[in-house]
């Protein structure tokens, strides 16, 4: 058992997380960078369906590891009888357990909540959905980019009026995944007033209008027909490509515009009506959008932060993905680590982003091999090694070793 310290504030507490993809799987992974101990049921057979997606070495990616380091593997069926016997066990001594199943497949597997809560009362039981547990739709599957068209987020991206695009990115995923851990804690606090658990049902299509609202549909939040529409704050902060690269830049005020108009080649522009105020610059936005597409000047991007910083106006220059290891402020703060694995090699990762009493800390853990712990983890729980022989020559679990 880890020393409890301020930079670990979920030691001692045990998850159990039975998920595909990244929604549970980042949640667990993020619990268990702040010290909380997780165990990640998989199928015996092929596992959790990241294991083989993109760049891999020994049959684990690059994104299985980036969701899910610092696990316990257990490939247990848990269609099986030993499967539901074993989950029971592990429920009845764990704090929290996290499922992206479809609704009622848990049920049907006779590991529901009122079941396993019945087990143990303190357990906080997270039922991860895609479209909710009601309405016509509640029973589809759903992925990342299925709820992007859905949430509003492909229409946010487009220009165009009859055209939508994709966040190249799984945005709705990772929203879903901090929404979870935030829950999660959220009860394991309300825990110590009640002394008991909780059912929480969150749907990715909940998480994500969340948070695609508070900018991207407040153009729709006041109803009544004497406001103002104007264009998202989002749309206000824009890039400047020269052919020595990009700047972003968050011009907001009058006085950024004086500077920022002349450095584009448009210095007749400053005091015009279209930029005279936030107001008219956000009501023609399409306009205000041309003079960073088009800069007449093409000075580079160096003597463009140059001007930018020296009138304070907040930038930065545009950074390639491949370089993003290099950048000295990147470096400064801790934000990489790189460390090797027997089962991957060398890697870099993220460290914990969250600076518990101002403090960086480290998550340069393994990700598990498909049920690289499951006999570890069956012992503990009271199976001896000839029950655990006769479930792997059944095919109800899997050992993996490298």
């Amino acid at each position: 058992m880890k020393n409890i310290t301020s930079s670990k504030p979920l030691n001692g507490v045990k998850v159990i997380e039975l998920s595909n993809m990244i929604t549970c799987s980042l949640a667990a992974m993020t619990m268990a960078s702040q010290g909380a101990e997780v165990i990640k049921v998989e199928p015996p057979i092929i596992g959790d369906k990241m294991r083989p997606l993109g760049t891999q070495k020994n049959g684990v990616s690059g994104f299985f590891h980036n969701c899910n380091r610092g696990k316990r593997s257990l490939a247990i069926d848990l269609k099986s009888e030993a499967g539901v016997e074993a989950l029971k066990k592990l429920a009845s001594k764990s704090d929290v357990l996290m499922h992206n199943y479809r609704p009622n497949v848990m049920d049907k597997l006779g590991l529901g909540s009122e079941v396993l809560r019945k087990i143990n009362p303190k357990l906080i039981y997270i039922a991860v959905s895609g479209f909710g547990t009601k309405g016509p739709m509640a029973n589809l599957p759903a992925f990342d980019h299925v709820i992007q068209g859905f949430a509003g987020f492909t229409d946010l991206q487009s220009s165009d009026e009859n055209s939508f695009d994709f966040i190249k990115t799984f945005i709705c995923d990772k929203v879903t995944a901090y929404t979870v851990c935030q829950a999660a804690t959220a009860a394991l606090l309300a825990r110590t007033n009640t002394n008991e658990g909780q059912h929480i049902d969150i749907s990715m299509l909940h998480a994500c209008l969340s948070f695609m609202w508070p900018d991207g549909m407040m153009h729709r939040t006041l109803k009544d027909e004497d406001r103002i529409d104007m264009s998202p704050g989002s749309e206000y902060f824009q890039t400047i490509n020269y052919t020595d690269g990009g700047v972003a830049l968050a011009a907001l005020t009058d006085e950024h515009y004086e500077v920022v108009l002349p450095m584009l080649g448009y210095p007749e522009l400053v005091g015009k009506s279209i930029f005279s105020s936030i107001p008219s610059r956000m009501t023609n936005m399409k306009e205000v959008l041309k003079t960073y597409a088009n800069p007449r000047k093409d000075i580079g991007v160096d003597k463009a932060l140059e001007i930018l910083t020296a009138a304070d106006i907040p930038c930065s220059l545009c950074i390639k993905r491949d370089e993003i290891e290099t950048v000295e402020q990147i470096k400064a703060i801790g934000a990489l680590e790189t460390y090797v694995t027997n089962a991957m090699g060398k890697l870099t990762v993220t460290t914990p982003p969250i600076l518990f009493e101002g403090k960086s800390t480290s998550h340069a853990e393994p990700s598990p091999l498909l049920g690289e712990h499951s006999s570890d983890i069956l012992k503990e729980i009271g199976w001896n090694d000839s029950k655990i022989t006769k479930l792997i020559d059944s095919g109800d679990i899997l050992i993996t070793s490298i």
